[in-house]
């Protein structure tokens, strides 16, 4: 089995990825006028409806593969 570590940390490109991502995001904040405690507050709202998606996809998976066997 492959070292996560190694694959997500060994890939420059991963790092570099996410740098931009988060000034991408900075500047759509600072462009719209908007302070880094609210761009904060909408990434947390985007976090919790991401998982109010993903871990209703995560158990219906879960028990369909159970289903299977």
């Amino acid at each position: 089995m492959k070292n996560w570590r190694k694959s997500i940390f060994g890939n420059r490109g991963f790092g570099v990825n996410m740098l931009a991502c988060f000034c991408f995001i900075m500047l759509a904040g600072y462009g719209w006028g908007l302070g880094c405690f609210d761009v904060g507050k909408y990434f947390l709202m985007f976090l919790l409806v991401l998982a109010i998606i993903l871990v209703p996809a995560f158990i219906l998976g879960y028990l369909l593969r159970k289903l299977r066997k």
